[in-house]
């Protein structure tokens, strides 16, 4: 998806936190075994919800997660998600050959 929803930053192609207001999630992976989704949980505390694991495998087969993370509803919010799957997506590098 690209246009004024998506933007490129770093590893990760996200869209805008416009696209999370919309109660739209995301998913996605990098070197086919790194994937990630993230949710806008929407409650009663509102917060983007970060899963990551190794494979190919749908996020609702996967029984252990490498991460998650729970951050602030708002762009901040979306900033330290993308800062999150950095650092994740930094430590599946150094092991990826393993997988």
């Amino acid at each position: 998806m690209k246009g004024k929803y998506a933007m490129l930053h770093g590893y990760f192609d996200i869209p805008t936190f416009h696209y999370f207001e919309e109660k739209n999630t995301w998913s996605g992976s990098n070197y086919t075994n790194f994937s990630y989704r993230i949710d806008p949980v929407l409650g009663d505390e509102k917060e983007l919800y970060v899963r990551v694991w190794y494979g190919t495998k749908c996020v609702t087969e996967v029984t252990d997660f490498v991460a998650e993370y729970h951050e602030e509803y708002s762009e901040k919010g979306l900033e330290n998600v993308l800062a999150d799957l950095t650092k994740e997506f930094e430590k599946f590098k150094l092991i990826r050959k393993e997988l």
